[in-house]
């Protein structure tokens, strides 16, 4: 997920992030910042490739990798995910946790929190230009999750598991309508579907919570583009897989 609002930031850049900022004719080494959230490899495989395109190939050191515990240190028998020789790449690599607050080119951004197999997981609020947009992370409903992403106008939801069929540690589609409709954003944003979501049927998935809420719901797609300004509009350059 790539956010330019002003600062370039790239999120969580799973498999495929590389190819996809190519598709865009986005310059990897013009990325002011990455993110991320844990130490599960749909979030970070392409991590090291493009911080070493953030820092020029390592000729320059520039750029920010804000990343969770153990995706920089490891944690228990999770992680690390970037290797030392990365840590050294970018202008600066910072752990983070909940709570915590950053600042990229004006963009500020609030480090929330998940409940999740990576215990030192996070999720992501974005302060730009016109308005909040919230990133929830992998993580299962918890009290207070709503609490820490009230006021997003585009919530970004990471829904894995479809209606009547909850696991632990991830959104099924009642959890996530459930925080959709108590964070009441103008826009919800689902994403990193599960087997079982695509087999029963994303637009059911998208249908529900939209009915039950009454927020505009929408699912994301490869090389979809958000734009917000006044309204938010969406463009989508060809009609693919679900992004991760």
């Amino acid at each position: 997920m790539y956010i330019n609002d002003g600062a370039r930031i790239h999120l969580d850049p799973g498999p495929g992030a590389l190819g996809s900022m190519r598709a865009l004719s986005l310059d990897p080494a013009a990325t002011d910042a990455l993110l991320v959230s844990h130490c599960h490899p749909d979030h970070y495989v392409d991590a090291e490739v493009l911080v070493e395109g953030m820092a020029m190939g390592g000729f320059k050191r520039k750029g920010l990798l804000a990343a969770s515990h153990s995706v920089l240190e490891g944690e228990e028998h999770i992680g690390p995910a970037i290797s030392r020789y990365h840590h050294s790449m970018p202008g600066e690599s910072r752990e983070v946790g909940q709570g915590d607050l950053l600042k990229v080119r004006g963009t500020e951004i609030e480090v929330t929190p998940t409940v999740h197999g990576d215990p030192t997981g996070v999720g992501f609020r974005l302060f730009t230009e016109h308005g909040i947009v919230s990133y929830v992370g992998d993580t299962q409903l918890f009290e207070g999750l709503e609490e820490a992403h009230n006021g997003a106008r585009v919530l970004i939801v990471n829904l894995t598991r479809p209606l009547a069929s909850r696991v632990p540690k991830h959104l099924c589609t009642e959890d996530a309508a459930a925080l959709i409709g108590g964070v009441r954003p103008e826009m919800a944003v689902l994403t990193h579907f599960g087997m079982k979501l695509l087999h029963d049927g994303v637009q059911m998935q998208v249908d529900h919570i939209d009915r039950e809420t009454g927020v505009r719901t929408v699912a994301a797609e490869d090389l979809m583009e958000m734009h917000l300004g006044k309204s938010i509009r969406i463009s989508r350059k060809w009609v693919g897989s679900c992004i991760p």
